[in-house]
């Protein structure tokens, strides 16, 4: 073997050994989800145990996302006063965060290139809790889980270097403050 080619093999066959760790570590640090079946049942508890209490008139304070804050007084499901909106949102009432819930965690069952493009796939969620008495959601969270696309991921390695497809954190999309009933 040529002596110059030496430090590229050795180079190359390390990447590709700190490439497969990575994947390996993405794949146990990014096995968080929960499967479809107990989100919906979660999804369908809460909501019913929202539509089960008489709360038809409320001021709610939010962060939707985390760096914003929304005050909103809500009657009959229906946004009757603003107090304070810095969010790039317009204001939702609990039944529009039910809302919110479900459309975007009907593209869970998506694949998507990852940001950088397709050497890393990414699988999409939302994450709720719920308010163990009244029901309304307390935070929503957008959950990404990323694992390697092995034929893309070679192409991409010799053109730029090792990805990144490790899981990254998940995107707060809201978190309720307080909800307070209005007599």
């Amino acid at each position: 073997m040529n002596h110059h080619r030496r430090p590229y093999v050795v180079g190359v066959i390390l990447a590709l050994c700190v490439a497969l760790l990575a994947c390996g570590l993405s794949a146990l640090l990014g096995a968080r989800s929960s499967s479809p079946v107990t989100r919906a049942q979660q999804f369908s508890e809460a909501r019913n145990r929202w539509l089960s209490q008489v709360m038809t008139h409320y001021r709610l304070v939010m962060q939707a996302p985390s760096w914003c804050q929304m005050d909103v007084e809500i009657q009959a499901e229906k946004v009757v006063h603003v107090f304070e909106n810095t969010c790039p949102t317009a204001p939702r009432t609990v039944s529009g965060l039910f809302d919110l819930i479900k459309q975007l965690d009907n593209m869970a069952g998506m694949t998507f290139c990852a940001p950088r493009g397709c050497e890393c796939t990414e699988m999409r969620y939302i994450q709720a809790t719920y308010d163990e008495q009244l029901g309304f959601p307390r935070t929503i969270r957008l959950r990404r889980e990323r694992q390697a696309n092995w034929p893309e991921l070679w192409r991409f390695m010799i053109v730029h270097g090792l990805p990144n497809c490790l899981t990254p954190l998940d995107v707060d999309l809201v978190r309720v403050v307080s909800i307070k009933p209005i007599s």
